[in-house]
């Protein structure tokens, strides 16, 4: 980079901790001059003038206009500015004396290359500390924000936001960024291969529309992308001072999530365990009520378990519907406990209060079921919800019925989450799924209607007439079916299973046949 590449605001920029505080902005393109003065007699035209917030008078500012200065910089806060006053002047509320400034804005002036690489090392020494000191994601991206002016966004490798804050020019309009970056805008081109983008990261400038743009850089971890830093202001004002902060603020930002990531690793390890000791119930409630407390658990609070599983042939991975469960869990900010167990990934989350219906559990599941959808729209993923347990040693039972809920979600070919008390009278038929007697009933009830050329039309026939309790032109509707043709069908039924369908008796025989075949029917062809 040469001297002639820097503009004069970008050298104020790179020679300053922090943004300075413009009165009169200097034109963007106005390149940096060749001096920095102390006093007005060193002084000379196009010179930088460096004055303490007491020198900062009328007349030696007017003296400087006469001398046709290139840029006032004052150490220290000033209000107001002469009339008529036409120089580019700036303030700082940095701790600095008139000659350490001086030799910081000499040294970009001489070698711009080597101070911005200074600069850059100044930059990541500062991240680091800050990282070492424990201030967290929202400490770091803080900091960013800080240092740049600009707006600063944190996503996670899917789009969810991790942090953010706003710059001053942009507190009014921040909400509606964010709800532009929380709609999951397209990536660079670049961006989509994460792989690819950890091993050969860049940079990218994104305009976001309204005048405003976006840095985007990749946080990378481990050679892979795992996030996104982007660095928010007035699209074409960004400089260098911006792209050092997001190259060296990534790179901090990747050890703070890589730090986040053992320690989310090594708490879900834990919990796993925990979750393996009390459904083999091999603690005893003392021990269960401790380690719960340890991993920051209420063991008064009530929970509930959720299973989940892939149902689709060559389905993404488990890690894959793990990671999806984790994201709304965290999103939600519940203290939820997730671990895989065999094919499925089993949640036991905290209820609110201790309900008939755990509502805020059911609203998790159908959330995590439409993320999945939109992520793998070829896989469908099903879900069983037990019941709530009150206390630690009801988490078993819990667990053993959600599974049972599971098990019929996938017999009934159940898109949305099941909830074992929905199941009803299946609770009923599943303790004798393997009876003779109950497969004898169905043969008895159903036998003959399953043995004609089209057996499926009658068997929806039944089940929407059911549905619509008998009502013959609703049950026509749902069909999209004439009223005439739908009595037609249901004589044909009538002969040929030698069944009476206006006596209740009959009609509740062949609702049960029909919840009996439902259930036991091959998967392939439900």
């Amino acid at each position: 980079m040469s001297v002639s590449e820097l503009t004069l605001t970008e050298t104020l920029r790179l020679a300053l901790e922090r943004p300075p505080h413009w009165l009169q902005a200097a034109s963007s393109a106005l390149q940096a001059p060749d001096w920095v003065a102390l006093n007005l007699d060193d002084l000379r035209e196009g010179d930088i003038l460096i004055l303490t917030a007491a020198e900062c008078t009328e007349e030696i500012l007017r003296e400087a206009q006469r001398k046709n200065a290139a840029l006032v910089i004052v150490i220290g806060k000033i209000n107001d500015l002469p009339p008529n006053f036409s120089l580019p002047l700036a303030y700082t509320d940095e701790r600095v004396d008139k000659r350490t400034l001086q030799k910081r804005l000499m040294a970009v002036l001489i070698n711009a290359r080597a101070a911005t690489i200074e600069r850059g090392a100044h930059i990541h020494a500062q991240m680091a500390q800050l990282e070492a000191e424990g201030r967290g994601l929202e400490g770091l991206v803080q900091a960013m924000s800080e240092m740049t002016a600009r707006g600063v966004i944190l996503q996670d490798k899917r789009g969810s936001i991790l942090a953010h804050h706003p710059s001053t020019t942009l507190a009014a309009i921040w909400q509606d960024i964010l709800a532009q970056f929380s709609e999951l805008r397209p990536l660079p081109e670049a961006f989509l291969d994460r792989k690819r983008l950890g091993s050969q990261p860049t940079i990218h400038c994104q305009d976001l529309g309204g005048g405003l743009g976006c840095l985007i850089a990749p946080v990378v971890v481990g050679e892979v992308a795992r996030g996104y830093l982007s660095l928010v202001g007035v699209q074409g004002e960004f400089d260098s001072l911006d792209y050092l902060v997001a190259e060296q603020g990534g790179l901090v930002l990747a050890i703070e999530m890589a730090r986040n990531k053992a320690i989310r690793e090594t708490e879900k390890r834990l919990k796993g365990d925990l979750l393996n000791a009390l459904l083999q119930e091999i603690l005893t409630p003392r021990d269960a009520r401790l380690w719960l407390q340890t991993m920051g658990l209420n063991p008064q609070q009530a929970h509930v378990a959720l299973r989940f599983m892939w149902d689709t042939p060559s389905a993404p991975s488990r890690r894959r519907l793990e990671t999806i469960i984790n994201g709304e869990i965290a999103q939600r900010g519940l203290r939820a406990i997730v671990h895989p167990m065999g094919s499925e990934v089993i949640c036991f989350c905290p209820l609110a209060s201790a309900t008939a219906r755990p509502q805020e559990a059911i609203a998790l599941a159908e959330a995590i079921l439409r993320q999945a959808q939109r992520e793998y729209p070829q896989a469908i993923v099903r879900c069983g919800i037990g019941t709530p347990a009150l206390e630690v040693g009801e988490w078993r039972v819990s667990f053993s019925r959600a599974g049972q809920a599971l098990d019929m979600a996938r017999r009934l070919n159940e898109r949305a989450p099941l909830y074992y008390p929905d199941l009803s009278v299946y609770r009923l038929l599943l303790q004798l799924e393997h009876s003779p007697e109950l497969i004898a009933f169905q043969e008895e009830i159903l036998g003959n209607l399953l043995a004609t050329e089209n057996p499926q039309e009658f068997i929806n026939t039944l089940e929407a007439f059911f549905a619509h309790n008998g009502n013959l032109s609703q049950t026509a509707e749902a069909l999209y079916i004439h009223r005439n043709t739908l009595v037609y069908r249901l004589e044909r039924i009538a002969a040929i299973t030698n069944i009476d369908l206006d006596k209740p008796e009959n009609r509740l025989a062949i609702q049960l046949a029909l919840h009996i075949y439902r259930m036991t029917r091959p998967l392939e062809e439900r």
